[in-house]
């Protein structure tokens, strides 16, 4: 029989201390309790809403996309002939960008223009972000166009039965002499057929126009400046992009979602990490109760201690008394913390119990996800530090007591 870990058991669920110590231990493992199922709550919100963010741009990014290193645009023929032969890959789209200028109803306004193939719609499920109108591959002809609702918003622009045409300006890189206004311009016109929303950076930025009309805007057929690849597991990103910067060589550069939207990620880590430090430094003051607990209960227990002492017991044996006692306390408020926070993120996650409040138009109430992971990295944190705080007075302050 451990001796030290029974003492410390019979002190843990003693019914016979005193009220005050009694009450400072419940109120050590409360401050344990309240701030594990904080952190809890918070990772999971955090969690929720970077879901949330990141759904909305992943409707627009693919798992895979190509582009190349040594210029804007590129043939894309020989990109595809080896995209072809990579296992795991479920659609490849070729897009090509230029920034333009729009005119609509004497209103302008830069934005850029996304020339996509039939293949686009399956890759993004574009039919989904759909406000209004059609999508353009319900039309034979390629001078159509879906707009971003900001853009469509600037520009006053609205789908109806009667279309007006939207204006579209290129600079011309074919001439030498960019003095000159005639001809510094390409110029060509577009039917707005629909309107999308995914998020207002995007709806902001882009139109969406079929790729043969890009293409013979800048004089350049067969050309893209990237490929999308849209995978049959997404599980594989990782693996089939080394895959294919191998078989691409230096000449391309393969990113996958992460890499395409690298600093919105750092944003979100960011913010989760600053906020999971403030409530863990809110923890470690909590523990401060451990060590005014554990102090008080060895000047309580001083009769007790001199009588383990006669009886021979040595003295790390005695210290680990107090250490057991205090981590089972530890142990006993995190593990009640954690099965709170969990349940109320649970709650949270089926009934949305706690709304966003009015004007909210992404969604109703606080979206929450629980990771198995940040349980196991909280209780595994908490423990640490409830370790650390009941070891201080266990060895130190206990220390100087038995040698006096």
């Amino acid at each position: 029989m451990n001796l030290p870990f029974f003492i410390a058991k019979r002190y843990f669920i003693s019914k016979k201390e005193r009220s005050y110590i009694h009450l400072v231990s419940i109120v050590s493992q409360f401050g344990i309790a309240v701030g594990t199922a904080a952190l809890i709550l918070v990772l999971s919100v955090f969690n929720g809403f970077e879901d949330l963010v990141l759904n909305m741009y992943n409707v627009f990014d693919p798992h895979l996309k190509v582009t190349s290193k040594e210029g804007k645009n590129f043939n894309q023929e020989k990109c595809l002939e080896i995209i072809s032969t990579q296992n795991g890959i479920d659609i490849v789209s070729s897009v090509l960008e230029e920034k333009v200028l729009l005119e609509y109803n004497s209103r302008q306004y830069i934005a850029t223009i996304k020339g996509v193939d039939q293949n686009f719609n399956r890759l993004t499920n574009f039919d989904s972000i759909l406000i209004s109108g059609d999508y353009i591959s319900n039309y034979t002809n390629d001078q159509v166009a879906v707009i971003g609702r900001g853009i469509a918003y600037y520009l006053s622009m609205n789908i109806s039965s009667v279309f007006d045409k939207l204006s579209i300006y290129l600079p011309n890189r074919e001439i030498k002499n960019f003095l000159q206004m005639d001809g510094a311009f390409k110029r060509s016109s577009l039917l707005p057929v629909g309107i999308f929303g995914v998020q207002q950076e995007i709806d902001s930025e882009y139109i969406i126009t079929p790729i043969t009309f890009v293409q013979n805007l800048i004089n350049k057929s067969n050309t893209a400046s990237a490929l999308e690849i849209k995978l049959h597991d997404v599980e594989d990103m990782l693996e089939v992009q080394r895959s294919l910067r191998n078989k691409l060589g230096e000449k391309y550069l393969v990113s996958n979602r992460f890499e395409q939207q690298e600093f919105l990620y750092k944003i979100l880590n960011t913010e989760k990490l600053v906020v999971f430090l403030i409530l863990l430094f809110i923890i470690i003051i909590s523990a401060f109760n451990i060590v005014g607990s554990i102090t008080i209960l060895i000047i309580d227990k001083k009769n007790d201690i001199k009588s383990l002492v006669n009886l021979g017991l040595h003295k790390d044996s005695i210290k680990n008394i107090f250490f057991y006692k205090s981590m089972l306390g530890v142990i006993s408020g995190s593990l009640i913390g954690l099965l709170t926070g969990f349940f109320l993120a649970l709650l949270q996650q089926k009934f949305g119990l706690i709304t966003m409040g009015e004007g909210s138009f992404v969604i109703d109430s606080y979206p929450v996800i629980i990771l198995f992971k940040d349980m196991v990295i909280v209780q595994l944190v908490v423990v640490f530090i409830g370790l650390l705080a009941s070891w201080l007075p266990s060895r130190i302050i206990l220390g100087k007591y038995m040698s006096n």
